[in-house]
């Protein structure tokens, strides 16, 4: 069951958040997981919530999300993410 991370991005200070980005493409990607999809300009039909980045990944399932975000390599990313952006971070899986 494919599970999805749906993450409502506030990036502070892009040139201090593309370290971030350059580190964690590739853990993510060993992680079996993929970036679907990063659009600052998403299209709101219905009610107020408008992210400033929308930003998904994919994954196996929900517990690969679960063991990527848990990994000892993730863990100094999170640091580096929250010093450059602010994130709601969400996760759906298909049945």
């Amino acid at each position: 069951m494919t599970a999805y991370v749906v993450i409502d991005l506030n990036v502070a200070d892009p040139a201090g958040f593309q370290q971030y980005v350059d580190g964690v493409i590739p853990l993510l990607e060993k992680a079996g997981g993929r970036n679907v999809l990063t659009d600052a300009d998403a299209l709101v039909l219905e009610g107020d919530w408008t992210p400033p980045t929308l930003v998904i990944h994919e994954f196996a399932d929900r517990a690969a999300v679960q063991a990527f975000w848990d990994s000892p390599e993730y863990q100094p990313f999170k640091d580096l993410r929250r010093k450059y952006s602010t994130v709601k971070v969400v996760v759906g899986q298909t049945a």
